[in-house]
């Protein structure tokens, strides 16, 4: 009866280790690219502005990009450890990155051609890490 008991205890215990691992959930990908300046073709160096999956605000913070000009946007994640969330309010997410610096225009760059270009179909749902290159982005100077 015994072995029966630690046998049960055994299971029920992988069991529960197995639910408590993390689980995340990749809402948009890692986006990376380059700010050049249209007019100069040079790129836009230790420049500090907004690059993000939303449109700024009060709160948004800023960022500084390399000297080379690049920059990288983190992907938004949703993480849970039992219960996957509810995806309604992010399966419409637009494909949108919003550029704001000092001195250059505003820009929204659509995405969605080039996640279909880089990301495979088996992995472009939300339990896969994806990353893209949107390459080089000219802004314009107000």
């Amino acid at each position: 009866m015994k072995k029966y008991i630690i046998f049960f205890f055994l299971i029920i215990s992988f069991s529960l280790a197995s639910g408590c691992t993390r689980k995340i959930l990749y809402l948009t990908p890692e986006v990376t690219g380059y700010l050049y300046d249209s007019k100069t073709k040079e790129p836009l160096h230790n420049a500090n502005g907004y690059i993000s999956f939303y449109l700024p605000d009060e709160k948004s913070t800023t960022i500084k990009i390399s000297n080379d000009g690049s920059f990288t946007i983190r992907s938004l994640t949703k993480e849970y450890f039992f219960i996957e969330p509810s995806m309604d309010d992010y399966t419409n997410l637009p494909s949108l990155v919003y550029i704001s610096f000092k001195n250059y225009r505003n820009k929204t760059i659509d995405y969605s051609e080039k996640f279909n270009e880089q990301v495979p179909e088996e992995k472009a749902n939300f339990e896969h890490y994806k990353k893209i290159n949107l390459g080089k982005i000219y802004l314009d100077r107000e």
